[in-house]
């Protein structure tokens, strides 16, 4: 809500807003605005990079356990649109209020009741503010791996990310933050590099210049993922590859070889043109 009450602001005409926190899709889709670009990936694309690595592992019977947030509902459907997208199956889905509780205490018997039902390969937790879901590892009915928002995660960035050069980006953060870098440092730096490499392309600081270029299809910028990115011009996300972590280690990273696409591959992930509900960037006619 705050996103949009800023990029709706009569005072903001002219402006070029990033946005390197706020995952909901629906910023990218029906709530969409014509300047305000996303350096963070959404939700769906998160859930996407989730499904098309199952997939891939044939993983594709889903426990999908939630939170009571309302960004855990968000997180959860998104998970269920991937799957329906990519042939995976919710088998069962259950909920989890850890209100009154201390699941650090009482996770060895607390999670066997919501993780129990028909036969799955992994359970896929969303519970986004960390009350519960790391407990949960190790302590599902039965011997499953834990995905979703603990246990093996998608994500934009993350300490173990150190190929394509990586490291030389995550040691200067640690010496100048004094911590891991988390995937919104990392929205915020690829944010100020792709308009300070948008405004040396264009040789001007002129938003409307800037931002035409930053939508255009010869725009790419690198962003220490493997890969030229580049953004989408239908609704102003930032294209690029979704690492899944492991605490220790990259595990994957989407999209997950054999998903194609005529354009790219990174169109895999998230709405695709087609898809998307965004309006604002479609020009009249």
């Amino acid at each position: 809500e705050d996103v949009l009450a800023l990029a709706d602001m009569p005072e903001a005409k002219g402006t070029v807003f990033l946005n390197v926190g706020a995952p909901d899709s629906r910023l990218r889709e029906a709530d969409c605005r014509p300047r305000l670009l996303h350096v963070l990936p959404s939700r769906a694309m998160l859930a996407d990079a989730l499904v098309q690595f199952l997939a891939y592992k044939r993983w594709t019977r889903i426990l999908l356990l939630s939170g009571p947030a309302p960004a855990d509902a968000l997180y959860a459907e998104a998970v269920k649109k991937s799957a329906k997208k990519f042939g995976a199956r919710i088998v069962a889905e259950s909920r989890y209020d850890p209100q009154g509780g201390d699941t650090r205490d009482t996770a060895l018997r607390e999670f066997v009741l919501p993780t129990r039902g028909p036969e799955h390969d992994v359970v896929a937790v969303a519970d986004e503010a960390g009350a519960f879901g790391a407990n949960l590892v190790y302590n599902t009915a039965a011997a499953r791996p834990v995905v979703g928002t603990q246990g093996l995660t998608p994500a934009a960035w993350g300490r173990p990310v150190e190929a394509w050069a990586a490291v030389q980006l995550q040691t200067r953060f640690r010496r100048l933050a004094g911590r891991a870098m988390r995937p919104i440092d990392y929205a915020g730096w690829m944010a100020v590099h792709a308009l300070g490499e948008a405004a040396v392309q264009a040789r001007s600081t002129d938003p409307d210049t800037v931002a035409r270029l930053v939508l255009s299809p010869r725009f790419e910028v690198g962003g220490f993922k493997g890969r030229p990115l580049s953004f989408r011009a239908w609704d102003g996300q930032l294209r690029q590859p979704v690492f899944l972590l492991w605490p220790g280690a990259v595990t994957a990273t989407a999209p997950i070889e054999g998903f194609q696409h005529h354009r790219t591959e990174l169109d895999t992930l998230g709405p695709d043109e087609p898809e998307s509900a965004c309006r604002a960037f479609r020009k009249p006619g």
